[in-house]
């Protein structure tokens, strides 16, 4: 009895032995073929916060299932998880792809590389166990093909891209079929439909941005039981109306971001008292109107807060500066008036308040945000003497703009601002020195213009501008003298109607435009200027073209309007981009 059992145990170790080293035999033939269809680029993988070449270690002196980035089943031996995300891949995915004998995978991610703007293969419909395909970031373009929405196990799909399409027909069908579905990721592909009603009840994270949506969004959307994200913006013929009382999601929604959706309506008190789980609430460019409600102050885990480009008025909700855990507050460009409360949360990192009515003095308690990096208080209407002090502890701090107000900075404590800003913007501040600037060594951008800095800019200024600053604007001050110009990487420069000195032969002519003999010639020497931040092939064009054209001061015209149009281009960019990055990680 005893010999037999010994004899049934060693044929099913056998047997065991037989049934996973065979596919991991053609499993291992197939992963190499896969490897060798693609060059590592570390371009591929640009966009990706870590990335590394996976496949790099791939070889035959390890078992498959231990490779990086492969996953295979405990008693099957099946290759049933493929990450290479982030690998620096550059190549194409055909149908004759060795990746479609993996027949077992349940998760696939090949996001963040570089597929060659090639077609998602129909093959990718095959993978009929497939819970989890992830593709985002990957440089594939065309149609998607309908296939996918055979996939009816799919938990996630993440086609984030600028160069996909998917038909209404097929988006319909996939949000048919894939009942399944808990996470969903088409931002950035062309949809151009409207809303349908039937998502699937799973629904965690529903990210349908810049898709070409049309039309209403459907009520039933903000009342999906277990949805966490919702991305609907940059869909800007895309119209919405906000539930009036009941949020049934209220108790899971995490993020809701519906930017350029328009609502042409005031914001509801109901979003505060039942979005209470809400950490990132993007409602800018949403044509908004009337005051902010205060139950917004109740969203004490809100971490983002965009109500930018609308038509808010009213006041700033005092709460609103305590939540606890705010990083990131933009309220700019609205009609928002009165005094800026205290600022009783040091979470704070970004402060847009630009471009509104604002009034009386700044918080003092803006000292103590040691973590902010941006502060941004342009164009309002804040007032009284500001000390340089009151930035003096925000060593963190990169971009500050308090232009266009009607404060005077004073710097009666000899301080210096951190060496950590890059932009800076104190535009008719009543600014009379640059000591402030001493540690200042890597600013990108300076603008100190309409105010009351005389006499000449200080040797040490220019030492430690010169291989940082690409725009300064220090025009309509008293400037009497500069000597040269040693900055390497300007872009550009304004010093006009300033009382420049004919001190240097070689600048004279750039700067002095009050003075010159004649319009025509300062117009000539402004094209140099501009020439000199640009390049001198551009410079000597520039100069052509005036003197060819006869219309000097139309083209300085152009390029100023230029200039700002590309300055306000690049900073809502930025702001973008800022946001996009944050969600990486989601994709």
């Amino acid at each position: 009895m005893g010999y037999a059992v010994m004899l049934l145990i060693v044929f099913l170790c056998h047997e065991v032995s037989s049934i996973s080293i065979l596919p991991h035999k053609h499993q291992t033939i197939s992963l190499l073929k896969f490897k060798q269809s693609f060059t590592i680029d570390p371009l591929a993988s640009y966009d990706c916060p870590k990335p590394y070449p996976k496949t790099s270690s791939w070889n035959t002196s390890r078992d498959c299932c231990s490779w990086d980035g492969v996953v295979c089943d405990d008693i099957t031996g099946h290759v049933i998880e493929l990450d290479l995300s982030c690998s620096n891949l550059t190549g194409t995915i055909d149908s004759n792809s060795s990746l479609f004998q993996l027949s077992h995978l349940q998760r696939l991610d090949l996001s963040f590389n570089d597929f060659s703007n090639s077609h998602i293969s129909p093959q990718f419909g095959k993978f009929s166990s497939l819970k989890h395909l992830h593709l985002s970031y990957s440089y594939f373009s065309g149609q998607i093909p309908s296939e996918i929405s055979h996939l009816s196990k799919l938990h996630s799909l993440r086609l984030y891209s600028n160069n996909l399409r998917l038909t209404t027909h097929d988006f319909k069908l996939l949000l048919q079929n894939l009942t399944q579905l808990r996470e969903l990721h088409l931002s950035g592909i062309n949809i151009s439909s409207t809303i349908p009603l039937n998502f699937s009840s799973h629904l965690t994270t529903l990210g349908l941005e810049d898709t070409g949506l049309y039309g209403i969004i459907p009520e039933s959307i903000f009342h999906l039981p277990n949805l966490e994200t919702l991305y609907l913006g940059y869909n800007y013929k895309l119209n919405g109306y906000f539930p009036k009382t009941k949020w049934n999601s209220s108790a899971s929604l995490i993020e809701l971001d519906l930017y350029g959706v328009n609502f042409s309506c005031n914001l509801p008190e109901s979003l505060g008292y039942h979005l209470t789980s809400l950490r990132s609430l993007a409602l800018a460019y949403c044509h908004l109107r009337g005051p902010i409600p205060e139950s917004i102050s109740n969203l004490t885990r809100i971490e983002y807060l965009y109500l930018y480009d609308n038509s808010l008025n009213g006041t700033i909700p005092p709460g609103m500066l305590s939540l606890p855990t705010l990083n990131t507050i933009d309220l700019s460009s609205n009609h928002l008036s009165g005094p800026l409360e205290e600022f009783k949360s040091n979470s704070l990192i970004l402060i847009y308040l630009e471009g509104n009515q604002l009034q009386g003095h700044l918080p003092h308690s803006i000292q103590n945000l040691v973590n902010l990096t941006d502060l941004i208080l342009s164009f309002n209407n804040f007032s009284g003497r500001v000390d340089f002090s009151l930035f003096s502890n925000l060593k963190q701090l990169s971009f500050l703009r308090v232009s266009y107000n009607n404060i005077s900075l004073t710097n009666d404590n000899n301080i210096t601002l951190p060496e950590s800003l890059a932009e800076l913007e104190l535009a008719a501040c009543e600014v009379k020195e640059l000591e402030f600037l001493r540690s200042a060594n890597q600013l990108l951008v300076l603008d100190l213009s309409n105010n009351k800095i005389q006499g000449r800019i200080p040797d040490w200024a220019w030492s430690n501008w010169m291989f940082s600053l690409q725009d300064l604007n220090i025009s309509h001050n008293m400037l009497t003298s500069v000597d040269s110009i040693p900055l390497q990487l300007l872009f550009t420069i304004d010093l006009r109607s300033n009382l420049l000195q004919d001190t240097n032969d070689t600048v004279s002519g750039q700067l002095d435009d009050e003075e010159s003999n004649s319009e025509f010639q300062s117009d000539f020497w402004k094209g140099a200027l501009m020439g000199y931040g640009s390049g001198l092939c551009i410079g000597l064009y520039i100069i052509y073209f005036m003197l060819s054209t006869g219309k000097p001061i139309w083209l300085a015209r152009i390029i100023l309007e230029m200039e700002h149009k590309i300055m306000r281009g690049r900073r809502k960019k930025q702001r973008r981009q800022r946001n996009y990055r944050r969600r990486n990680n989601h994709f």
